[in-house]
């Protein structure tokens, strides 16, 4: 339910209402406010989905970076060793195990490093994704909360029973403090 569905189902149960005085007037303000609460949740909970696919999209990159290095890895080893073998005994056996030399000083220098730190990067991605999607998780149990809240709040105006606008209260809370919660996340 976003904010504005929230309000127009006040005005409903507030029409339908015939009196009610004092709690209604105080469910008017407690659905205004947590409407405006559920406005804020649901924006956050779209932004951290946001963030999540953009972050499990960059991941995806620096994997296939990392799968590509690999493979390169792997040929420059199998060329080192079939230069080596190839010129055993062959008269430009030393051309051979340079251009080996110089494959695995490729291997070295480019290679290793470039895997190392897209380790890193992997795994500071993995972390980030994780506190993203949590956050996500904490903004849809706000939304949850306030939508709750708001429901009970406009019934207590039905059925007048103060009650209920306390439990709607209380969901609302519960709601703001799992905003507050993902906020600080």
């Amino acid at each position: 339910m976003e904010a504005h569905e929230a309000l127009e189902r006040f005005d409903k149960v507030h029409e339908g209402s015939h009196g009610g005085g004092g709690l209604a007037s105080v469910a008017a303000v407690a659905v205004a406010v947590l409407a405006a609460f559920l406005a804020v949740a649901t924006f956050l909970s779209n932004e951290a989905v946001k963030e999540v696919i953009t972050k499990e999209t960059k991941g995806a990159d620096l994997s296939a970076q990392f799968e590509t290095n690999d493979i390169k890895t792997i040929v420059a080893e199998s060329n080192s060793t079939l230069l080596r073998v190839v010129g055993t005994g062959n008269p430009k056996e030393a051309v051979a195990v340079a251009k080996a030399q110089r494959l695995e000083g490729r291997i070295a220098s480019e290679f290793a490093p470039a895997d190392a730190r897209l380790r890193v990067q992997i795994a500071a991605g993995e972390a980030d994704r994780s506190r993203a999607d949590q956050r996500h998780l904490l903004y849809e149990l706000s939304e949850v909360g306030l939508q709750v809240g708001i429901v009970l709040a406009g019934v207590s105006i039905l059925a007048r029973r103060r009650w209920l606008l306390g439990g709607g209260g209380l969901m609302g809370a519960a709601g703001l403090g799992l905003l507050i919660a993902g906020l600080a996340y």
